[in-house]
């Protein structure tokens, strides 16, 4: 027999892992229902003529906006489903709609006509922008040998048109299917499949060139939706207002593997993530022969209007010959958007807020005390503790500002820095009466 203590600390321990589970209020914007409209007629790229490199399946589109034009690289191969080679091809749009494929096509092979080229990544910034590096696209995928129990590996290439791409690398990781990758302030940062035993989970990796991979020890998402059955697959994540995105795949419900869906999750550092409660976000539309069974494999960017456009493959329904049979585009507006939140204060690491406010009680919102150079400032927030109830009851928090423009202030002055901040960390100075730690912020990008 358990004694009531016993329950009762089973009944806290559970209430402590509910409220860990509990996505923070940062991301609760990205947690509300996404609407994802198909703004095409058909798909937006088809199996290729008879003959060609790509006449029997294409998957796997990975695309990018440079220069005022769309480009869009995809795997199509020949073969039946256990004898394919893929190999890459690359399409161009002016709206991200709209594609006509390179009659070079295709643009990059493994070279040995056993190894398929599967699921580029282009290096990108958080929102999806390309990065060039020394000029030249930056590309990681895998390759396999499929039909055969051929072993996943990652590699990467680079080139300076898209076209003529470098020999692929030497293998970098093992298991790797489906990466995605990012350059943000913590380096190079990549989300793949693990394909080593089933189910397949997201792992995340991180390097400081793109090369050598750090590879975390525990998966970063697993199977843990009533939706979601055997494999986690296709991660496609960007980076927004200081929160990882991340859209993925999944079979749907599916005991004979027959149909798939797209789930969400969002995370504050890439690796704790919180899935959507109204998974998945995007099915399979009945109402349209080519996407009527699977929707999967694809690569999501933001546009100049705010506004996100997802590029992914699909299929019919059975009977097929075509795995993959088409690449297919929706766009979603984005989550409406949400007045800024004053941080608490005194601020914790990680929160995020801003700095300003309206309430009439405090009698000062915000001092400059030290311009330390061009990027650093120490201010004065003020602010009301709990239940205080006028402004005799004031007190205040000193903060450390980096990476913000000092030029408009001056010690003593008042300051108006609408942006939000994030605490990053703290920040240890010199004082005539010893050494002094006050809370680091910096602005959200």
């Amino acid at each position: 027999m358990i004694r009531p203590s016993a329950w009762l600390a089973v009944a806290l321990f559970l209430t402590a892992a509910a409220r860990a589970a509990e996505p923070p209020a940062s991301l609760a914007r990205w947690l509300t229902p996404q609407d994802w409209q198909r703004d095409v007629d058909g798909p937006i790229l088809s199996l290729g003529k008879e003959g060609e490199f790509d006449d029997q399946h294409i998957f796997a589109p990975a695309g990018i906006e440079e220069q005022g034009k769309f480009l869009l690289w995809y795997c199509g191969s020949r073969g039946t489903p256990g004898n394919r080679v893929f190999r890459l091809g690359l399409a161009t749009s002016g709206d991200g709609r709209k594609f006509e494929k390179l009659p070079a096509n295709p643009v990059f092979e493994f070279g040995d006509d056993k190894h398929s080229v599967l699921t580029p990544a282009l290096l990108r910034s958080g929102d999806g922008a390309v990065i060039r590096v020394g000029g030249k696209l930056r590309m990681w995928f895998a390759a396999a040998t499929l039909g055969k129990g051929g072993l996943h590996t990652l590699h990467e290439s680079s080139s300076s048109d898209g076209i003529h791409w470098a020999s692929p690398s030497p293998v970098l990781l093992e298991n790797v299917y489906c990466p995605s990758v990012l350059k943000t302030e913590a380096g190079y940062e990549m989300w793949f499949s693990d394909v080593s035993r089933r189910p397949w989970v997201l792992r995340y990796a991180t390097s400081s060139d793109g090369a050598k991979w750090q590879v975390f020890e525990r998966p970063v998402v697993q199977l843990s939706q009533p939706w979601e059955a055997e494999v986690l697959v296709y991660p496609t994540v960007l980076k927004i207002d200081g929160a990882y995105l991340l859209w993925y795949g999944s079979y749907f419900n599916a005991i004979r593997r027959e149909t798939t869906a797209i789930g969400f999750a969002a995370s504050t550092d890439g690796r704790a993530w919180h899935k959507h409660p109204q998974n998945p976000v995007l099915k399979p539309d009945p109402k349209h022969d080519w996407e009527s069974n699977y929707v999967g494999s694809g690569c999501v960017t933001r546009l100049a209007d705010g506004s996100f456009r997802y590029w992914y493959s699909s299929r019919k329904a059975p009977p097929f010959n075509n795995l993959y049979f088409a690449i297919n585009t929706a766009r979603w507006t984005g989550p409406a958007a949400q007045p800024l939140a004053r941080m608490r204060l005194p601020p914790q690491k990680d929160d995020v807020g801003i700095l300003t406010t309206t309430d009439k009680r405090l009698p000062r919102i915000l001092d400059v005390l030290e311009v330390v150079d061009a990027d650093d400032a120490v201010v004065r927030a003020w602010y009301l503790p709990h239940q205080a109830s006028d402004e005799g009851d004031a007190t205040f928090v000193d903060l450390w500002l980096h990476n913000i423009d000092t030029s408009s202030l001056a010690a003593g002055m008042p300051a108006a820095l609408p942006q939000q901040f994030k605490v990053t960390g703290s920040q240890l100075f010199d004082t005539t009466c010893g050494k002094r730690s006050v809370p680091l912020l910096e602005p959200v990008k």
